[in-house]
């Protein structure tokens, strides 16, 4: 029964095009991400920008998960020194929440991962004896609670130690996986980078009116915040009627009601055949031809193959600036200074401090008495706080970087969540109660924005000034994050500024140095106080939206998204007025 398996993993293997690992005469090296059967691990590819690579997480809640799988196929039998890039994600503390092992064919490894790197490192292993050139490699979770492996590498000298640099690594990983050369996915008129809202309103409004689009999403489902890996319902003002088709149905945030929501977004954008819809693809750099993008650089989040795409028109969707980042547009992060914009909501002098990130989660009632293992690790962060679910106060990060310190952030969210739910469990009255669902990937608010033609402030939104190119509107409160003051520094408060309804002008929808990119989401042109409002997703949908349609009059008239201020705001204003929705809900 054994080699049966054995053989069935080779069989399905082989069918695979790109294996996620490679070997040369001498060494092994495979991804964790690309395991062919995950089992109960997942992949994460949110902390790419700080640690190098997406990877798998052992998400278990607190039960370890199933094991995940794949075979890997050796140069040849004999002995090989082994080494596995992992983290300890709580080196302050005794105790080893991600811990996890080896198998190869079914015979354990006796070291225990996760135990002994503070940060990212490639921890040796020693070595194994390999007696068969396919083998069957598992990770073996054991305590539920996020352990995570990157990559295994495998080689027949106990010198041959991995690079520990990230700009080491990403050469060498191409290098050993044979992945050098860049794939073409394509000539597109529109090229979208983000699917969330934003994206997907952009794409879509582009797609319905003839323009060829690739929608590029760095996960496996669309929809942003609002996708079933987050659980943010939408706020805000749908406008258009494309915001209206992929709007949400309020419910609480974290509910499981946001998966059928997701599959609606999914099926909307998959309808438009102009849409070209690429997922778990990671964008990490762009092609430039003096201040225009000629083309998008990035690879495949499971396989590491590299994939690019060529485009006439950009946008950049994807919350963190990523694209305009990549092409040398300015940009600003943090608070302004109360001078800077004449602005009574900012500070009297600026600072680097954003609005958090967020994990959600909640509980149910089984019906029968279950258990919650002793987590003294996460008790220093969540003290004897006590509550049955986590909602969008929930917030932590402030005072850190929202991009570069995300894991970080994300990390102490977990705590602060298992060692509530510790608390909840110590109480003989809660002794049904279970965790029903928690986030693993968190929730943004702000990290970067890019300086578009106009910049949006807080007398825009307080005076709702009369834009002519105002065709983005909101009337949603500004809203803007600050650290809840005491013992439980996972905790937000939020001060709000009621308005009328404003609008935001579509020059803050296109990069100021970047020709011919437009902007849409949350890395839209604003001040930290101008984003306070319009951050919520009908807003940027509407975003999508604007943009989707200016693109179809540039590549109509040949010509660049400032041009369509310059020249051709009339027909941008006609077309967009045929589709606005007439609704007026704000959740």
């Amino acid at each position: 029964m054994k080699h049966k398996i054995k053989e069935a993993f080779l069989i399905i293997s082989l069918l695979i095009s790109n294996l996620g690992f490679s070997q040369s005469k001498t060494s092994v090296l495979v991804e964790a991400e690309s395991f062919s059967q995950p089992g109960g691990w997942v992949i994460d590819q949110q902390f790419i920008p700080s640690m190098g690579s997406p990877y798998l997480l052992a998400h278990g809640m607190g039960e370890p998960v199933k094991n995940a799988q794949t075979m890997v196929e050796f140069p040849e039998k004999g002995t090989y020194y082994y080494w596995v890039r992992t983290k300890d994600w709580v080196p302050d503390r005794p105790e080893t929440p991600g811990m996890f092992k080896l198998i190869i064919d079914g015979s354990e490894l006796e070291p225990v991962f996760g135990t002994n790197s503070n940060g990212w490192q490639w921890v040796f292993g020693g070595k194994v004896k390999i007696k068969d050139k396919h083998i069957n490699l598992e990770l073996k979770d054991l305590t539920g609670f996020e352990g995570r492996c990157d990559a295994i590498y495998f080689s027949k000298f106990e010198n041959d130690i991995p690079p520990g640099t990230m700009e080491e690594m990403a050469d060498w990983r191409l290098a050993k996986l044979g992945l050098a050369t860049a794939k073409l996915a394509g000539k597109f008129d529109l090229v979208v980078v983000g699917g969330g809202l934003a994206g997907c309103c952009a794409a879509v409004a582009a797609s319905r009116q003839g323009l060829s689009v690739a929608l590029i999403n760095d996960r496996p489902v669309l929809g942003g915040n609002a996708s079933k890996e987050v659980r943010v319902h939408t706020e805000g003002l749908p406008f258009y009627t494309i915001v209206q088709e992929l709007n949400t149905q309020w419910y609480p945030n974290g509910d499981e009601k946001a998966i059928p929501t997701n599959d609606t977004i999914m099926q909307v954008v998959k309808n438009e055949k102009n849409i070209q819809v690429f997922l778990n693809t990671y964008i990490n750099g762009v092609s430039k031809s003096g201040d225009q993008i000629t083309r998008v650089n990035g690879m495949n989040i499971e396989t590491s193959e590299k994939i690019c795409f060529e485009g006439d028109y950009f946008v950049d969707a994807t919350g963190d600036g990523w694209v305009g980042y990549y092409a040398g547009a300015r940009f600003m992060t943090g608070r302004e200074a109360r001078s800077q914009f004449n602005e009574s909501l900012a500070p009297v002098n600026g600072d680097q401090m954003t609005m958090g990130n967020s994990v959600l989660w909640n509980s149910y009632d089984t019906g029968a008495p279950c258990t919650f293992p002793s987590v003294p690790w996460a008790m220093d962060v969540a003290k004897d706080y006590k509550v049955n679910a986590g909602e969008w106060f929930w917030e932590y990060g402030l005072l850190l970087n929202t991009i570069y310190d995300a894991e970080d952030i994300r990390d102490h969210l977990f705590r602060a969540i298992y060692g509530t739910w510790a608390n909840v469990k110590a109480d003989s009255a809660n002794v049904n109660l279970k965790l029903k669902w928690v986030g693993y990937i968190a929730g943004k608010r702000e990290s970067r924005r890019i300086i578009g033609e106009y910049i949006l402030k807080e007398e825009d939104v307080v005076t709702h000034v009369d834009f002519e190119d105002g065709f983005v509107q909101e009337q949603r409160a500004i809203d803007i994050h600050h650290p809840k003051p005491g013992k439980y520094n996972f905790l937000s408060y939020a001060d709000f500024t009621k308005v009328e309804r404003y609008k935001i002008p579509y020059r803050c929808l296109i990069s100021k140095d970047i020709k011919n990119l437009f902007l849409a989401g949350r890395c839209f042109s604003a001040t930290h106080v101008g984003l306070g409002s319009p951050r919520v997703m009908h807003t940027t949908a509407q975003m999508g939206v604007v943009v989707g349609y200016a693109a179809v009059i540039c590549k109509e008239n040949q010509c660049l998204p400032m041009d369509i201020y310059t020249n051709h705001l009339s027909t941008l204003s006609e077309r967009l007025e045929k589709i606005k929705s007439g609704a007026e809900f704000v959740h």
